[in-house]
């Protein structure tokens, strides 16, 4: 009696001996088509599990015959059987060719099951999504001209290959869900899963058009731009879940103690709708970097409710330390501030938003990584700032003097204090927010020294410049008094000028002896050029950098306190003849 063959074992063997062509007849002979249909799920592991990233190239016919072969099991299994092994097969997949060989029989499988699709659909997205979800983060440090060699970057090379596969998978869904009685819920499954794909990894990768205008990346985000316009039509309708993730960011997911049973509504998914994927979502509809159609961003909506809500995704995104994130961020704040008014009410810095942000651009330009982020970020802050009429940029401007706790951002707080003083003397009366008291508490801010006498004039140096021009630049220009400065003089002279100048006695003594020490040293040991004399630069002790570099750096602080001199000199002087105009 012939023993049953094991038709699994049989074609896994036909197909490594290179024998494809009698792999592939196995399923239509007589002999075996009953055992082929009856174990078509194992059938789809071993397949899968015979394709590694090289085998299209260095077995082509192998991919084809699998390819060829996986069709088969498609057209002769149980499709709801198929279905959950190739959902699975995406789940254990060890590489991306293997994912690439899985997506058209699953679209068939799905196709086949249009009247009784149920959640299978969702269940197959899940899983592309957890697959994708699962690509490690791109981790460049490129700018300017660099920044096209980002398509080389393997981890983005796997992102684009993997994109490139979806819209063949999802495009016949997609347009299912174009008819007048298409289910409501089977489309926000889709569109949420595209509002995915916008997330992460794609937020990680560079997708601006000037410097990637043809990269790969841009065109597989263009075609999900254009698939979740054509489900969602207004996009604006979504902006209420960044409310939502924004305020339960700090706290515990609420859908995470739901049962297996309970169905989820498709946004209410926080694995697809997250404060990631609304801010991929709309960076892509609002930062001018895409062309997207005009129906799907109606106008019947507030702009300031708009703007403050498409805000939140700007600090979320500024959150991030690595360039795709912040580069995004940068780019819809830019664009979305553009649809704010001038000259706006100091009302609206009610809404928290204005202060979270100030904040978030204050961090991102003083410790990013990326000059070209660093400057953006600070030319941002000023235009934000200057949105508001002067009471409401006073309030920003004391908002980052108090924050900031670093001596160039505050210099460049004062600064623009400076300038929106110097513009509101223009006008016919000056405004109230830059007078008597209100002046007298923001020249208190400015005039600060945290130590006294004692405090680091090197880590400081940058606020002090700052400070002291500005108290030049108003004696000079209030000679009527027009602002109340003379009140503020005696105590500007006692209180910040006097500590100035002994501080700036006992720093210069310190550095000078400092600078004395090495010298001597180097002329005494004239073998070895280096000396082992330590010194502390704004609170850090250099003790292990080179002889000629701590000179260096002594030197130049040295200028700094000489700058400083000369300015507090000046600044006497300005003051004494605003003075004498009074008599």
């Amino acid at each position: 009696m012939e023993q049953p063959v094991d038709v699994v074992q049989f074609i896994s063997s036909l197909l490594d001996s290179g024998k494809y062509k009698e792999a592939l007849s196995v399923p239509i002979e007589e002999k075996y088509a009953h055992s082929f249909k009856e174990n078509c799920w194992d059938l789809i592991s071993v397949i899968v599990g015979k394709i590694q990233n090289d085998t299209m190239i260095i077995k082509p016919s192998l991919y084809s015959a699998c390819e060829e072969m996986l069709a088969i099991v498609v057209q002769k299994a149980t499709p709801e059987e198929a279905l959950l092994e190739f959902i699975e097969q995406i789940e254990v997949a060890k590489n991306d060719a293997q994912f690439a060989i899985i997506m058209e029989p699953l679209q068939q499988l799905l196709l086949k099951l249009s009247a009784k699709r149920g959640r299978s659909l969702e269940w197959c997205l899940n899983s592309i999504a957890s697959y994708i979800d699962a690509i490690p983060i791109p981790e460049h440090k490129l700018e300017g001209q660099e920044r096209l060699l980002m398509d080389s970057d393997t981890n983005i090379r796997r992102i684009i290959k993997i994109y490139s596969l979806l819209p063949p998978f999802y495009t016949p869904f997609v347009k299912e869900m174009t008819t007048p009685d298409a289910n409501v819920r089977t489309k926000e499954i889709i569109t949420a899963f595209l509002i995915s794909l916008l997330g992460k990894p794609l937020i990680y990768v560079d997708l601006d058009p000037i410097a990637n205008s043809t990269s790969e990346a841009r065109l597989s985000c263009v075609s999900i731009i254009n698939d979740i316009s054509t489900l969602l039509k207004n996009v604006i309708k979504l902006l209420p879940y960044v409310e939502f993730h924004h305020k339960q960011s700090s706290k515990t997911k609420s859908n995470k103690n739901l049962t297996n049973d309970e169905e989820l509504p498709p946004y209410e998914d926080e694995d697809k709708i997250n404060l990631t994927t609304l801010s991929g979502l709309y960076y892509s509809f609002f930062s001018n970097h895409f062309q997207v159609p005009d129906l799907v961003i109606p106008l019947v909506y507030s702009n300031e409710y708009v703007v403050h809500t498409i805000l939140l995704c700007v600090v979320h995104l500024l959150s991030f330390d690595l360039f795709g994130p912040l580069t995004k961020g940068i780019t819809l704040c830019k664009e979305i501030l553009k649809k704010y008014p001038s000259n706006v009410s100091y009302k609206m810095l009610t809404v928290p938003v204005h202060y979270s942000l100030c904040k978030s651009l204050i961090h991102v330009a003083i410790y990013s990584s990326y000059e070209f982020v660093r400057k953006e970020s600070v030319k941002i802050i000023s235009d934000h700032v200057n949105k508001f009429e002067y009471k409401g940029r006073l309030l920003l401007i004391k908002y980052m003097l108090s924050v900031a706790n670093h001596s160039g951002m505050i210099g460049y707080a004062i600064t623009l204090y400076k300038n929106s003083l110097d513009e509101a003397f223009k006008e016919p009366e000056l405004p109230v927010c830059f007078t008597g008291m209100e002046l007298k508490d923001m020249v208190n801010k400015i005039c600060h020294l945290p130590h006294g006498p004692e405090s680091d004039l090197v880590e400081l140096a940058d606020q002090i410049i700052s400070a002291l021009n500005f108290l030049r630049y108003l004696a000079l220009k209030d000679i009527t008094n027009r602002s109340g400065i003379r009140d503020c003089f005696s105590s500007i002279e006692s209180d910040y000028l006097e500590k100035l100048r002994t501080g700036l006695n006992m720093s210069k003594a310190h550095y000078e002896v400092k600078l004395k020490d090495i010298e001597e040293a180097q002329r005494t040991n004239k073998i070895n050029k280096e000396v082992d004399v330590a010194i502390s630069v704004g609170g850090n002790m250099l003790d292990k950098i080179p002889t000629e570099n701590k000179k260096e750096i002594l030197h130049s602080a040295l200028n700094a306190f000489h700058l400083i001199e000369c300015l507090v000199a000046r600044l006497s002087e300005c003051i004494s003849s605003n003075k004498s105009q009074e008599m």
